[in-house]
Parts: structure tokens; C-alpha cells; sequence
């Protein structure tokens, strides 16, 4: 589960803790702060990716607001290690201009070389079953570049705030209900 821009495992617990009840063993990305993409962040996912991979096999990988952008990345990047991926307020399909406050100022901070050409890769169709759930209600991210027109049936709105993602009991439930579906292969 990767969380939010900002939080952490912490911020995450709440919905961990409830797929856990549901039967489910969540993990936590166990990298600090979520600050963004810095070279870090994504070596540390990655990392985290083939480590749990190695003990579980294929992951269903969730990831809130930006950790829903890392979660894609790590899609494209291993498609044979991800099950499916869910996406939470994660403005995928426009990354560096869907947020109230704009991502280009933070390009240089971040020093991550390449991060158009990230930003571009999140934004291709999942090569793996994806979930991508909005709220129109969201108030940090438009939430027209949450949703992936070419599948709307794996689009599911909610009606929470982003700042709510992580314990929203609508978003549970859909996760709980995908992750429980037969997938191809």
C-alpha cells in the first residue's frame, strides 16, 4: 500500500487494518514520508516490490493519491509481479497539472531526472487489471485524471474528500470487492 503525498505507513494503517480483518495480508511501503518521486522513493519501491514478490508471489498494490502514480510505475516496470493494481484520487492521466497546487514548480526540488517520461508511462493503460476510483468531491486533484476512459467499468466514484481516501468506507469496499474478483490467466 502506497500512501499519499506527505504521509506515510501511519496515514495508511486505517485501510490496512481493515483489508487485514477481510482476510487480506496488507504490507506498508516502509520508505518514511511519502515526498514525492525522488530517486529514493523510487529505488525504495521497487525494492519493496521484489521483496514481497520473492516472499508472496504476485501483489495487488494500492496506492493513494500519488502513491496510485508509484503503484503504475511499478505495473509497467513488472507486470509479472503485480496482480492488479487500485488506484485512490490518483491523478494519473494528467500528473503534472491535475492538483490545485501544480506539480512543475517541484520538478526541481525533486532532482529525479525524467519525470515527463514518468509522468507519461503512469499515464499508459495498466498492462495489468487496474481499479481506478474518484470523487467528484475530491478538492485537491481533478478527478477527470483519476479515471481511465477506456475501461469505465473499472471506474468507481465515491463521494469523500482526498483528504478522507484512507479510511473512506466506500473505498474499502471497492477494493475488498476487486481484490476478491477472478482475473484473467
Amino acid at each position: 500500500m502506497l500512501p499519499v503525498i506527505g504521509r506515510g505507513d501511519v496515514h495508511a494503517a486505517p485501510a490496512r487494518a481493515a483489508l487485514d480483518q477481510l482476510g487480506y495480508r496488507s504490507f506498508g511501503w516502509e520508505l518514511g514520508t511519502n515526498v514525492g518521486p525522488t530517486p529514493r522513493l523510487l529505488v525504495g519501491i521497487e525494492r519493496r516490490l521484489l521483496a514481497l514478490h520473492a516472499q508472496h508471489g504476485p501483489l495487488n498494490i494500492i496506492g493513494f493519491s500519488m502513491g496510485g502514480i508509484f503503484a503504475r510505475l511499478l505495473a509497467h516496470l513488472h507486470p509479472d509481479k503485480v496482480r492488479q493494481v487500485a488506484t485512490v484520487c490518483s491523478p494519473f492521466r494528467e500528473t503534472m497539472d491535475s492538483a490545485l497546487l501544480p506539480l512543475p514548480p517541484f520538478l526541481r526540488v525533486w532532482r529525479t531526472p525524467d519525470l515527463p517520461q514518468m509522468a507519461s508511462m503512469a499515464a499508459q493503460p495498466l498492462p495489468v487489471p487496474g481499479t481506478f476510483i474518484f470523487s467528484r468531491n475530491d478538492g485537491i486533484v481533478a478527478w477527470e485524471s483519476c479515471v481511465e476512459p477506456s475501461q469505465p467499468e473499472d471506474c468507481f466514484e465515491i463521494f469523500g474528500a482526498h483528504v478522507t481516501i484512507n479510511r473512506d468506507p466506500e473505498v474499502l469496499t471497492v477494493l475488498a470487492r476487486r481484490f476478491a474478483r477472478e482475473l484473467p490467466g
